[in-house]
């Protein structure tokens, strides 16, 4: 896992401008992290043999990875990223990551919640966190956020209604 040495010192800066940027920067640190301790479970018997939560871990880590970290040069929407929205893509992310862990822990285990069926019920929510890179880096920081703040509500209303379904 990379790093950078001005870390603390640009902390401060990172902060004001979004008060859980240290959190949402350091869940996805996290999660790669994790990733990269099952990869090699994975390699030797399998993405099967994970547990549920260690699947959300393996997918999400991927979103971060090709969505949120993995940039396009000669395309719009990707040869920059401004900083609302680089916390607004790792909030969606990390809060997507959240709700899948809390569905699948708080799920009662005669109907255990799986991330398959997280996947096959919210396709279309997941699509929204991937698109989260589509979104113009020229917008207006409101815009930005208010696009993001949708997607989260968006999230947290498609959630709750998967786990009332349980």
């Amino acid at each position: 896992i990379s790093y950078t040495k001005y870390m603390q010192v640009l902390e401060p800066y990172f902060n004001e401008m979004d008060g859980k940027y240290s959190y949402l920067r350091n869940q996805a640190r996290t999660i790669l992290q994790q990733e990269d301790n099952l990869s090699e479970i994975v390699q030797l018997v399998g993405k099967e043999s994970l547990s549920e939560d260690q699947k959300v871990i393996m997918e999400v880590a991927k979103l971060i990875r090709e969505d949120f970290l993995a940039q396009n040069a000669f395309t719009d929407y990707d040869y920059t990223c401004p900083l609302p929205k680089t916390v607004g893509m790792l909030r969606v992310i990390i809060q997507f990551y959240d709700l899948c862990q809390k569905a699948i822990a708080d799920s009662p285990a005669d109907a255990k919640l799986t991330y398959a069926h997280i996947k096959t019920a919210l396709g279309p929510i997941i699509q929204k966190v991937v698109d989260t890179k589509y979104v113009n880096p020229k917008a207006k920081q409101e815009e930005i956020n208010a696009k993001y703040a949708v997607i989260c509500e968006e999230m947290d209303k498609e959630f709750q209604a998967l786990t009332d379904g349980i």
